[in-house]
């Protein structure tokens, strides 16, 4: 890390303390530890949400897990009070207005856990309270084949402890086509010829499992990959959950290198900012979550390693 980027942490560290009083590392850190693996309860937290100490109680929405859903209008959701100020989200993904902090849940980043922050009108105090968007993820990481690591793993509601929902009854489909799924018409399907599948990408249809040797195999990157060489992909998928199978999607960006020292810093770097959005109670340092302001961890970024395919 360069001496200028620690700097700039430090400075930032400071300054909000010193702006905001009531910030702590509660309000910064807060627990995920109520939701279930199996059935993914939703818990209704107006109080235990949001900073606890002096006036800054002043933030909460209905819960704290939100599904997509099928309906013909974005689903919107608004702070259970109405209050003037500025609000705000982190990582970036969330779409929140600033000034009433309405967020769309249809247009934001699914299978993501933001901080949500709200700065009252003629105060310096910063509240926050927490939301995730059910949906998968997956890992930026450098996978390198002749270390046996081949496979990417979707990650359920940012948390790598929770079990893909359907998978067990095949209900759940990675890949989605333009088929009509649920019976309600085609204008909730992907395009004819969105299929990543159909572009070489070795993913499984049911728990949707990357296997990446295979994929290069199948053509992903070229026939013959390239030292250097990139894809992007979005892939549709529905989870039979509290969603009721709506369509859902992320985009994915796929690199192929020969050598791991081959991989530029840049991306390096890409990556450790992407690792470090992913929710972990066990994350070391004491104010982690505040260097999250300004990342954006997405699209993942896949990086396969050597040429063991």
């Amino acid at each position: 890390m360069k001496k200028e980027y620690i700097f700039i942490i430090i400075a930032l560290v400071s300054w909000m303390f010193s702006c905001n009083p009531n910030l702590t590392e509660d309000s910064i850190s807060p627990d995920d530890n109520n939701s279930s693996n199996n059935n993914q309860t939703t818990n209704n937290q107006t109080n235990s949400n949001t900073t606890a100490k002096g006036n800054c109680n002043l933030i909460a929405y209905k819960d704290t897990l939100f599904f997509l859903e099928n309906l013909k209008d974005d689903l919107k959701i608004n702070p259970l009070v109405k209050r003037d100020g500025e609000y705000g989200a982190y990582p970036e993904g969330l779409e929140i207005n600033e000034s009433h902090g309405e967020i769309n849940i249809t247009k934001s980043e699914s299978g993501l856990r933001y901080n949500v922050f709200f700065i009252p009108k003629n105060s310096k105090d910063t509240c926050f309270t927490h939301l995730t968007i059910s949906g998968v993820d997956y890992m930026s990481k450098i996978y390198v084949l002749d270390k046996n690591e081949k496979v990417a793993a979707p990650i359920y509601n940012n948390n790598p402890n929770f079990a893909i929902p359907g998978v067990n009854t095949r209900t759940t489909e990675f890949d989605d086509d333009d088929d009509d799924d649920n019976g309600n018409g085609f204008l909730d399907e992907p395009l004819p010829g969105q299929q990543v599948i159909a572009q070489g990408l070795d993913i499984s249809k049911i728990d949707g499992k990357i296997v990446l040797d295979n994929s290069l195999r199948k053509g992903l990157l070229g026939a013959s990959p390239k030292n250097g060489s990139t894809k992007k992909l979005k892939l549709y998928y529905r989870l039979d959950d509290k969603s009721g199978k709506a369509l859902n999607k992320i985009e994915l960006e796929f690199h192929f290198f020969e050598k791991e020292s081959d991989v530029p810093k840049s991306l390096k770097d890409k990556i450790f900012e992407n690792q470090n959005s992913f929710y972990n109670p066990n994350f070391g340092l004491k104010y982690a979550r505040i260097f999250r302001i300004f990342r954006k961890p997405r699209p993942p970024q896949i990086v396969i390693v050597g040429r063991n395919y």
